[in-house]
């Protein structure tokens, strides 16, 4: 099977986004997949794939699609360099098909126009989507075409045959996954020993990026609360914390910036507890999201504190991780406290966390989908 992964995204990208199209080619290429993964050509570091992922396999052919790199100039920019890339895949997949390829379209939603095109290369069409859609023009063009939508929670499939009622196209859910070889769990002293942490701290982790939609605002609340509780940010710096949060940072925040992703196991190795945020005021946040620090951190044998919106419930239950009552500050903070003070009552949670996470892997997602298509 030869399939092109259609992605608007700098590759590769530090972002949370760049990492699943990555890991996902990776793990197509092990199910048999001959994959070619097409992005526009923008300013990135000049590790390969590959190396820059850490990944087992190579990704064999990268089509760089020339667009104007005008994504970081804003909304319009970023609308204007979109175009470009949608006119460009399709003429590529003209090019391919003239030349009388056979092949597979897929491609991921990473905005909610630049894939709506595709249908116009005449080739079957698989859409990852992470999000509901707007009834647009665009989206019903898409909505008439694609062959299947593989969507990551059961939330989005219902929302999407509301919203495109009359569209044949098939749905199946797939939430995201995880890589089991990388993070499995390290010992705590020798963690923080590598990372230069205290050994005596109590140590509650927040590992993420930084966006509005998280609710990143609970955490010096929470961390407020519990003064004996050493509170540690991983995914950006203080400053830009500061900047979205526009409050007072208790002493007992700690920031590490930005991280390799391959470092992220002795983070989550050195805590004592490992906090997934969710707040009930953001749409993506409440519904959509399918958090890939959060199959990480079924794997990292640590107590897991998760917000408990329906997006995150569709994923963990109470007998893997210590749900906390969306943007309620003090049950977070009493939460983490639990989680770190009754390690007897939590070991079975973190035991059933690691099985589950043994069984969401990104290659078994793949085979998957893969018989999803052949479908």
């Amino acid at each position: 099977m030869k399939l092109y992964y259609i992605a608007n995204a700098r590759m590769p990208t530090e972002k949370a986004h760049g990492i699943q199209i990555a890991k996902m080619c990776e793990a197509f290429i092990e199910v048999g997949i001959d994959v070619s993964l097409v992005v526009p050509s923008r300013a990135t570091a000049m590790q390969s794939i590959q190396e820059f992922y850490s990944l087992r396999v190579s990704v064999p052919t990268i089509r760089l699609l020339p667009v104007p790199d005008l994504y970081t100039w804003g909304r319009f920019g970023y609308r204007i360099s979109s175009y470009f890339f949608m006119t460009a895949s399709v003429v590529f997949l003209w090019w391919k098909k003239i030349k009388g390829e056979n092949f597979i379209v897929y491609t991921v939603d990473l905005d909610n126009f630049s894939s709506s095109a595709l249908p116009l290369a005449g080739m079957p069409l698989f859409s990852e989507m992470h999000g509901g859609k707007p009834n647009t023009f665009a989206q019903r063009f898409l909505f008439r075409s694609v062959r299947g939508i593989i969507a990551i929670n059961p939330i989005i499939v219902g929302e999407l045959k509301k919203t495109f009622s009359s569209s044949p196209v098939r749905y199946c859910v797939e939430s995201n996954g995880v890589d089991g070889t990388s993070f499995t769990p390290a010992d705590k002293k020798e963690a923080r020993k590598r990372l230069g942490l205290p050994q005596e701290e109590r140590i509650v982790l927040y590992a993420g990026r930084f966006f509005d939609w998280k609710g990143l605002e609970i955490l010096p609340h929470a961390a407020a609360l519990t003064p004996d509780i050493q509170w540690y940010v991983v995914g950006g710096d203080k400053e830009r914390f500061t900047e979205l949060v526009r409050g007072q940072l208790p002493d007992t925040m700690h920031f590490a910036g930005s991280r390799p992703h391959e470092e992220m196991r002795l983070w989550y190795a050195a805590a004592d507890a490992l906090v997934v945020l969710g707040t009930k005021r953001d749409v993506q946040s409440r519904l959509y999201t399918s958090p890939m620090k959060l199959f990480e951190y079924l794997l990292s044998g640590r107590a897991i504190v998760a917000s408990g919106t329906p997006a995150i419930r569709q994923i963990v239950s109470e007998q893997e991780v210590l749900f906390y009552e969306p943007d309620n500050v003090k049950d977070l903070a009493d939460k983490a406290a639990y989680a770190i003070g009754h390690g007897a009552d939590v070991a079975g949670r973190i035991a059933a966390a690691e099985r589950k996470g043994h069984g969401i892997s990104w290659k078994a997602r793949a085979d998957r989908i893969r018989e999803f298509m052949q479908k």
